[in-house]
């Protein structure tokens, strides 16, 4: 289900690259907050998509 959330957050964030919902990993996940990780098609680049507090983070690596 995070992946999915994730996914949709990073879908309204003004990306630079192209990501697919199925490369998503989940790196962290404590029930209350989590972090997934995307890999851009270009293998190159990274979405970093945090949640916590209530607040969606997405950072491009």
């Amino acid at each position: 289900m995070e992946i999915i959330r994730a996914y949709q957050q990073l879908m309204t964030y003004n990306k630079k690259y192209s990501y697919i919902q199925s490369d998503g990993k989940i790196v962290f996940n404590n029930n209350w907050a989590w972090i997934v990780v995307f890999q851009a098609q270009n293998k190159r680049n990274y979405a970093i998509v945090k949640y916590d507090s209530g607040k969606y983070t997405v950072i491009e690596v």
